[in-house]
């Protein structure tokens, strides 16, 4: 069950990834629009859903996990940092002025997307547990 679980929020993260990355190389108005507030033009939107999607697939292979992990962690860090950044409001509607006057709310879907990335990690692979009740591991004796 855990396993399952696991799987789904992996698969759920890595979907949202590509999602977003499409959305950026597509640039409907919105996006366009919030990623200006952010601070991101246009040249910078193919760079960005480029990263997203590196992070996606590697989180999604199992073999990549590892690094995908590490990957995923660091675009929403940076994402959340973007959003708790201080941006001059320049117009955009009540959307816009409502985040910039509520910078902290941007935080709210990158946070739980890195929080499933590691729980999802952490139920599918019991060996990434390390932590948490690991016995001390015997020396390994070389033969010279």
């Amino acid at each position: 069950m855990s396993r399952k679980l696991g799987n789904t929020l992996i698969y759920i993260c890595a979907g949202a990834l590509i999602i977003s990355s499409g959305l950026k190389l597509l640039h409907p108005a919105k996006v366009v629009a919030y990623m200006g507030f952010l601070g991101y033009q246009n040249g910078t939107f193919v760079l960005i859903a480029a990263l997203e999607i590196l992070a996606a697939l590697f989180f999604l292979f199992p073999s990549t996990r590892a690094s995908g992990l590490l990957l995923v962690s660091a675009y929403f860090g940076g994402a959340i940092s973007a959003h708790l950044a201080q941006h001059a409001f320049v117009g955009g509607g009540p959307f816009l002025r409502f985040n910039a006057t509520h910078p902290f709310l941007g935080t709210i879907p990158a946070s739980i997307f890195l929080m499933a990335a590691w729980l999802g990690v952490w139920l599918r692979h019991p060996e990434a547990r390390w932590s948490r009740g690991m016995k001390e591991a015997t020396p390994v004796s070389r033969s010279l």
